[in-house]
Order: C-alpha cells, then sequence, then structure tokens
C-alpha cells in the first residue's frame, strides 16, 4: 500500500476508466490495473466496481479514496514542509549558549532575526557553564552553539573573534582616580570604559563573583590566579544583572564581559591590566542548515560587540603600569 497506488485509484474513480487514467498518469494499462489490485489486495477486498464499460468506486472504495486524499494531501504537505525548512524559508531555530552570551551578545542579532524571519521562531537554550553546552550540544541539543571555542570539537567551529571583560565599579569609587584613560583608541569591544585600572591595585577591595556552577566563576577565579591577586569575594550570584546592580551600588567590584553591559548602568566600566578576554565561536555537531547559515551569516554582519586580539594587545601595551 503505497502513495503511488492510492493516486492510481484517485484516477481511475475521477476518469471512470483505466485506460484514460493510464494515459494522464503516463504508465501501461497493464501495469496500472496490477498496481490497483495489489492496492485491493493490501486492502482486504475489492475496491472498484468493474462492469462493462464502467468503472466506479466500490462502498470500501468511496470510503478508501477519502483517506486515502487526506494522506496524499499530509504526503504533500510534508514534502513542502521539509523544502521550506531546508531552503531556510520556515521551520524553527534553536540555539544552544551560555547565560552571559545570551544575555550579551545575542540579543540585538535575536532582534534583527525576527524582523527579518518572522515565521522562523527561535528557542534559545541556556547553560551555566560552557562544558555543559559542549556536553548538551555534541549529545544532540540545539542546531548551533553560541559560546567559549571549545578546546576540542568534532564539527564545525566558526571564530567570532573574542570578547573583553572589564572591571565595573561604582561611580564615587575612590580608585577610580587610579584609571588610566585611553590615548585615543576606545575598544569596540567596550565602548562604555573609561580607561585602563591595574588589577593589583584593587587588593583591598570586596568583590562580586558567580556562583560555583557558573562558568564566568570559574574563569575569574583563574584569571585572578594568574594576575597574582587575592580576591575577597563577599556576594556570589547567579546572574550578571545582580552583579551589575551589586557593584553599582557600592557592594564590590564585578568582572564581566563588556557586551553584557547597560550602556547606562548604575557604575563605571574600566578595563583591567592585564587585560582579559574570551574567544568565542558558532559551533554544531553537523554542516549547519540553511537557516542555520543565515542566523550566523547575521551574527556576523552586526555591529561589532567583539575585538580582534590584534588591537586590544595594542591598546593595551600603551597602558602597562
Amino acid at each position: 500500500m503505497t502513495l503511488r497506488q492510492m493516486e492510481y485509484l484517485l484516477v481511475v474513480a475521477e476518469e471512470g476508466s483505466f485506460t484514460r487514467a493510464a494515459e494522464i498518469l503516463r504508465v501501461s494499462q497493464p501495469g496500472l490495473s496490477q498496481q490497483i489490485r495489489a492496492l485491493e489486495r493490501a486492502a482486504g477486498g475489492e475496491l472498484i466496481e468493474r462492469t462493462t464499460g464502467t468503472v466506479r468506486l466500490t462502498p470500501a472504495g468511496r470510503a478508501y479514496a477519502e483517506h486515502a486524499r487526506i494522506a496524499l494531501k499530509a504526503a504533500e504537505d510534508a514534502r513542502k514542509a521539509a523544502r521550506e525548512v531546508l531552503s531556510g524559508e520556515a521551520g524553527e531555530l534553536v540555539i544552544a549558549t551560555v547565560l552571559s552570551i545570551a544575555a550579551g551578545i545575542l540579543p540585538p542579532s535575536l532582534l534583527r532575526w525576527h524582523t527579518d524571519n518572522p515565521k522562523i521562531p527561535v528557542t534559545l537554550l541556556e547553560y551555566a557553564h560552557r562544558r555543559t553546552l559542549e556536553e548538551s550540544v555534541a549529545s544532540g541539543a540545539g542546531d548551533l552553539a553560541v559560546g567559549p571555542t571549545p578546546k576540542q570539537w568534532g564539527g564545525p567551529v566558526i571564530d567570532l573573534g573574542h570578547e573583553i571583560f572589564v572591571l565595573y565599579l561604582a561611580p564615587d569609587d575612590p580608585i577610580l582616580k587610579k584609571v588610566q584613560p585611553y590615548e585615543g583608541e576606545v575598544p569596540k569591544g567596550a565602548p562604555q570604559s573609561r580607561g585602563v585600572l591595574p588589577v593589583s591595585a584593587l587588593h583591598a577591595h570586596s568583590w562580586i563573583t558567580f556562583e560555583g556552577n557558573h562558568g564566568l566563576g570559574e574563569f575569574i577565579r583563574e584569571y585572578m590566579q594568574s594576575a597574582n591577586v587575592t580576591p575577597d569575594f563577599v556576594f556570589h550570584t547567579g546572574q550578571i544583572d545582580s552583579a551589575v546592580k551589586l557593584a553599582g551600588a557600592g557592594a564590590g567590584v564585578a568582572l564581566l564581559p563588556a557586551n553584557a553591559l547597560p550602556m547606562d548602568g548604575p557604575g563605571v566600566a574600566v578595563e583591567p591590566f592585564p587585560a582579559l578576554t574570551r574567544d568565542l565561536a558558532v559551533y554544531s555537531r553537523t554542516k549547519l542548515s540553511p537557516t542555520a547559515k543565515r542566523y550566523v551569516e547575521l551574527l556576523q554582519k552586526l555591529p561589532a560587540v567583539l575585538e580582534p586580539p590584534e588591537s586590544h594587545r595594542r591598546r593595551q601595551s600603551h597602558h602597562q603600569p
């Protein structure tokens, strides 16, 4: 029992003739008769009443034809839906990412995507840690991932550049007097930053960090260790927004991705010395679908929120204490 046999039955019934049906279907009349007989055997009885000069459906044939039309329409709809998804005209886009990126670089691209592709909804799968993100994507989650560049990955990886981290403090913090202003070049990846501040100058400060299962917490602790700074973490949070508000209110210093900060936030952003950056990439298990490719192209074309390493190193070299 195949879709083709169903189509044959409907054409025979509509034409009332095997001869005319065979001409329309461009098959031989004996071949058409064989296919109808095979369909009747599968159905368990006669579907067509054959009399001299007349071909019409039996009661069983009429019942079968009603469902055959539905099945053929469903099959055509399925083919159309698949073609639209394969061509990137429809479907759904599932993006896996980490919390900080969902709050930072993704929102502008998602807003533009919805404007350009209102029929293709986006689902965000957000993870607290890069390792959890990588494990989930490897296990089948998401159409693509946007996150820290994986150290080892078996599928496609597309570099996005790197994001800059900044120190975020209360606007009346006296330590801001030690900030070294930029000499001309302001970082594209941190347009709200006022200059560079040696992180060693913050030994006596209280710090705000992220919970133990949050990838940023681990990332920041590793940076502090490499910079020979022993921070006094007095607040632990799971949300960047909470860290921004706490730091802006004077509860401590927070080290945050610059692209996740509001331009009119309550605090002041400055770059730390030594610099802290994180390489970002798009990656997936297999070749990107046309829809996923279009999103990546959009993400790459939007105004820069990431910065090439060369310009960042050049700027930091001018501010070495």
